[in-house]
């Protein structure tokens, strides 16, 4: 062990790459030990912050921010490290900025090892060389630290598997918690991002102090949970774990004005059901939406009855009648009575408030769109925004956002509506399954069909046949997806006299068939 003396960080989005780097170099050569592997650009500098690795090697070429973004903001942050980079673009200018950036080495794809092995020789002396011969010892602890933090994540996130490697490395690590039962607790906070890591900080000593009696090991997630393991040999009430906890979230809260919530797992008694219990701890956390009086959560509270609520029993007309009728009170009673008509009991599984809340979004929003063309699509909906929601209330705002976002759109396209656009268009919708001719629509406005065409064109920015042909698919996939219709009569009903050109139309604007469409 003493031996280990520079601790390294893999970054790569390529399972290979990470898999080959770690089993390919004879690490023990240099004195040297992987002690964190990412999978892409933020995770590493999310790892860099927390194990602090003396070599860092590193893709450029990575999902959410790329190597060299990592690399910058590290060396903004003050973290001294070094930097080799993998890339497979033989690219000077890359390389160059790569370089000006701080990297201390530039290698291509595919590595030739001989002469990484090489560069690794060079970087183990450099970094030798810059360590005080004062702060080995600390070092030393540091390193074993940040191996122990590495390895329980691990075991937490499920992603060690072999009994016998995690015997070895528990007992390398000196790990003992694990010779008497365990829980898991997690705790974290409603707070901004920037916020939460600093917070979990003042919370962990408090933990620590609190349990002091018990063997634990305490550390940060990710920076967004601070995570205890706690020994429960003798398997006491859960009161006895619960109130020294209250105290510390009531003490935090006063002491930041930040809301702290924490979730205790079931007990576990082997160390392989480390993930099975962190899963609990995390089960049992989501139910802090319900705001309890003491903000601890644990499995007694968590809710195993399957949901009686069925998205088909949603009544999506009143909800879309509403968000036209532009009332921001009513759109809230609407959104505040369609969340509380989710609690089939009275804690219903957090998981399954917020996925019908984003089902019913996602189908108002299509719903909408298909009855008013005219608007222009909005935003996609990111689920994690809804992760974001730490209440019910929250939840019903967030929702509410939604609806007036459309409401909004319907209201300023109604004040700047074209009154000759609106005829036409109001004409093509309730005839749109007869045989649908331009010159019909321009005596219906008083206009010419010559002019008449080109006034619409420049008005939509569609031609009229265009326009026909989308609106005759937007209610067909209405339809469809309603399945009250066979396909053929849904073709007579948008316009068409029969199945073949129908589907031929369907096919050219969705790139698919209309069976297709129904049955995806």
């Amino acid at each position: 062990m003493e031996s280990i003396s520079i601790r390294v960080l893999l970054a790569d989005d390529e399972a290979a790459i990470r898999n080959g780097l770690q089993n390919a170099i004879p690490w023990e050569q240099y004195h040297a030990k992987v002690v964190a592997v990412a999978s892409n650009g933020q995770e590493a500098l999310d790892l860099i912050r927390s194990y602090l690795p003396d070599l860092v090697i590193i893709d450029i070429k990575m999902p959410q921010i790329d190597g060299l973004e990592v690399i910058r903001q590290t060396k903004a942050a003050g973290i001294t490290c070094r930097f080799l980079i993998l890339s497979g673009y033989d690219d000077f200018y890359l390389a160059q900025k790569a370089i000006r950036y701080g990297a201390n080495g530039y290698f291509l794809k595919p590595l030739k090892i001989e002469e990484f092995n090489d560069e690794l020789s060079r970087q183990y002396a450099e970094i030798l060389s810059n360590h005080h011969s004062s702060s080995a010892a600390k070092n030393l602890d540091e390193l074993m630290e940040s191996s122990k933090i590495f390895f329980l994540n691990q075991l937490l996130l499920n992603e060690i598997r072999d009994d016998s490697d995690i015997k070895r490395r528990c007992t390398m690590l000196s790990l003992t918690l694990f010779d008497n039962p365990y829980r898991v607790i997690v705790c974290s906070a409603a707070t901004s991002s920037d916020k939460l890591l600093h917070a979990l900080k003042l919370a962990k000593p408090l933990f620590i102090s609190a349990f002091s009696d018990r063997s634990i090991e305490a550390w940060i997630l990710r920076e967004k949970q601070l995570v205890l393991l706690i020994s429960d040999a003798q398997n006491k009430e859960l009161c006895a774990i619960r109130e020294p906890i209250a105290s510390i979230l009531c003490h935090l809260n006063q002491q930041t004005g930040i809301r702290f919530y924490t979730a205790i797992s079931t007990l576990a008694d082997q160390t392989e059901q480390a993930a099975a219990a962190y899963t609990d701890a995390l089960r049992a956390l989501s139910y802090h939406i319900y705001e309890r009086e003491n903000d601890v959560y644990d499995d007694t509270m968590v809710c195993h009855q399957k949901p009686s609520f069925s998205p088909s029993s949603i009544a999506y007309d009143p909800m879309i009648t509403c968000i036209e009728h532009n009332d921001p009170d009513e759109i809230k009673r609407c959104c505040a009575q369609f969340v509380h008509s989710l609690f089939f009991t009275q804690l219903p599984p957090p998981d399954f408030i917020r996925g019908m809340c984003i089902h019913v979004l996602t189908n108002i929003r299509v719903r909408f769109l298909a009855k008013h063309t005219e608007l222009s699509p909005e935003e996609p909906i990111r689920p994690d925004d809804v992760l974001l929601c730490h209440t019910i209330t929250e939840l019903i705002e967030w929702l509410t956002a939604g609806f007036l976002s459309l409401s909004e759109s319907y209201k300023r396209q109604k004040k700047s509506s074209d009154p000759i656009i609106e005829t036409a268009k109001e004409y093509i919708k309730n005839h749109i399954s007869s045989n649908l001719k331009a010159k019909d629509v321009a005596a219906t406005v008083n206009l010419s069909e010559s002019y008449f065409t080109i006034y619409f064109k420049t008005k939509t920015g569609q031609n009229f046949r265009d326009y026909v042909l989308n609106a005759r698919t937007d209610l067909a996939k209405k339809l469809l997806l309603e399945q009250r219709l066979s396909i053929s009569e849904i073709a007579y009903a948008t316009g068409y006299q029969d199945y073949r050109s129908f589907s031929r139309a369907f096919k050219n604007v969705t790139g698919i068939s209309p069976s297709d469409y129904q049955n995806r």
